[in-house]
């Protein structure tokens, strides 16, 4: 649909607390839109289940509707932003705005995860595009990043914390020694994490971002199928505390790898360095640090979520639609998922990299004997032990930090010391990332 009135119509699905704040901001700064654009923004309709709600939300009461095709008939509405979230009625919703010559905005990384190359092949062939700037990080810009600021570069590897939530709950554990019920319930309080927490601390939340972005970055069609996950929710403040002994924080982060001409997709808590700055990023901030092979590491920061930040993505996509300029860029380049091949995935036994392994140990002579001959036999060698003071013959933690390990040895190895008679309980491996120089 071309953008054929003085003014630009958008429509709305949606208007919970990021639509509300894609209403604040075209009204509220509808002067500085049309000073930088040319010409007004217009909200013309806004399709929501409960229109009560929406319009407690801020949206004008003539605009609302629960009319699916009083709303598609809306005429002048070139622009469709979906804040709605999830899939199913939505995935229609996204599929029909298409088909009827709409460009889309969205901020549904769960949508583009799971269905995003087969959109983004039905807009190519209705002449339309899908712009999803608000789908991964809120405000912090980082696909824009990814298809224009770091066009000239080959991506060898994103580091991402990826969920404000879980970030939140592992600075309150982390900073203020509070246990993961307690950090969870205070998120809940502040607003950070939903009453149902699940898709945050599981890490689902982060792996669909992470789908999104891989594909991006690294030219391959990912799904969320493809991600190891493994969430906050089992974190003990005991790793915590010899974490930051050792001079380390523990993050959740989204990690894609380029190896050997595959990808190494994880979301995992990790050991980081304290002094490295991903470690920095504090409360419900998120962040990413992208690799490229001529700029080396750039880092991107700021608010991964909320009202106004994630509007601010939503508005200045459709500015970039309504100018011309983003359309374009989707029709000329070869960038989408639609346009690349399945991702080729690294075996997850096959990742190498340096781990912490906690245990409880029988604090006797020859136990530790026992624990890194099973290691020693599997090929991993230890570059650290630790071992707090305690009376002999009980059980204590015992801390061993690897060199670097392929993981499918190490799993092995460790299963061997779970089953020594020394040994109470599972081990628990944590892995440690070096992020690479640059």
């Amino acid at each position: 649909m071309a953008f054929e009135a003085r003014d630009i119509g958008i429509g709305m699905i949606g208007c919970g607390t990021v639509g509300g704040g894609v209403a604040t901001l075209l009204r509220d700064q509808a002067a500085l839109y049309e000073r930088r654009l040319g010409r007004p923004l217009r909200l013309r309709k806004v399709l929501v289940r409960d229109a009560k709600k929406a319009r407690q939300g801020g949206a004008a009461s003539e605009l609302v509707t629960t009319d699916a095709d009083a709303f598609f008939a809306t005429a002048d509405m070139p622009i469709i932003v979906e804040v709605a979230g999830g899939a199913g009625t939505i995935h229609e919703h996204v599929r029909r705005a298409i088909t009827t010559g709409r460009h889309v905005v969205t901020a549904n990384k769960s949508l583009l995860a799971a269905h995003g190359a087969e959109l983004f092949a039905l807009a190519r062939r209705h002449q339309v595009s899908i712009a999803f700037e608000a789908s991964c990080c809120g405000g912090i810009p980082v696909i824009t990043a990814l298809h224009a600021g770091l066009m000239a570069n080959r991506i060898d590897a994103l580091y991402g914390i990826l969920n404000g939530t879980c970030n939140y709950i592992l600075t309150e554990m982390t900073q203020q020694r509070k246990p993961y019920d307690v950090a969870l319930s205070e998120a809940q309080q502040h607003g950070y994490a939903e009453a149902d927490p699940t898709l945050d601390v599981s890490g689902m939340d982060a792996a669909q971002k992470l789908c999104v972005l891989a594909s991006l970055a690294f030219g391959a069609q990912v799904t969320s199928e493809q991600v190891r996950v493994i969430g906050i929710d089992q974190l003990e403040l005991t790793d915590i505390r010899f974490a930051a002994e050792m001079g380390y924080d523990i993050k959740l982060l989204g990690i894609a790898e380029a190896v050997e001409g595959k990808l190494s997709l994880t979301v995992q808590p990790c050991f980081l360095h304290k002094d490295v700055m991903l470690a920095q990023v504090r409360g419900p901030f998120n962040a990413l640090s992208v690799y490229g092979h001529a700029t080396g590491q750039t880092m991107y920061y700021g608010r991964g979520a909320g009202a106004l930040p994630t509007a601010s993505a939503i508005v200045s996509d459709v500015i970039n639609l309504a100018s011309g300029g983003y359309p374009h860029a989707f029709a000329a380049l070869n960038l989408w998922s639609d346009q690349q091949p399945a991702a080729r995935i690294i075996d997850h036994d096959d990742l190498c990299s340096r781990f912490y392994v906690r245990i409880n140990a029988m604090d006797r002579p020859g136990t530790m004997a026992r624990v890194t001959q099973a290691l020693g036999e599997a090929g991993i060698s230890l570059s650290a032990v630790m071992q707090h003071e305690s009376g002999e013959g009980k059980f204590v933690p015992v801390v061993v930090l690897t060199h670097r390990a392929r993981w499918g040895s190490l799993r092995q190895a460790l299963a061997k010391v779970e089953a020594l008679d020394v040994i109470d309980g599972r081990p628990v491996c944590i892995r440690i990332v070096d992020l690479p120089d640059g």
